[in-house]
């Protein structure tokens, strides 16, 4: 008989750490209730709803159980979602975050580059 995959196991481990039961886990996400207890393999659709409802959770630390667990930069996404929101409205508004993010990120480049050009002409 199969034992239970190293990624179930961890996401098993994150789930008692959150401090809150399998049954409140499984309805934040909408994942299936006994999934991860199950011995088959974890799907897809698993893991979207899963780093859908948490995307501070590092995919790292869940596939190799190497590194951190959290990831640092998404301070501003929530750690979960309401579970009445579907997963198209999930993933949007985390696309929306992430763009914000870049549109800042290339506003700080184009000053950062003006800085550079405006040194090497007072040189």
């Amino acid at each position: 008989m199969q034992n239970i995959s190293p990624i179930k196991q961890r996401i098993l481990q994150f789930v008692a750490n959150l401090g809150i039961s399998k049954r409140e886990f499984y309805s934040l996400t909408g994942i299936s209730r006994g999934t991860l207890e199950s011995k088959t393999g974890i799907t897809e659709d698993t893991l979207t709803k899963l780093f859908t409802t948490y995307p501070n959770l590092s995919p790292i630390w869940i596939f190799t159980g190497k590194g951190e667990k959290f990831q640092s930069q998404q301070d501003e996404i929530p750690t979960y979602f309401a579970p009445e929101q579907n997963i198209e409205d999930k993933l949007l508004y985390i696309i929306a975050k992430k763009d914000s993010e870049i549109r800042e990120l290339a506003e700080e480049v184009g000053k950062l580059k003006q800085e550079i050009l405006q040194l090497k002409n007072s040189i």
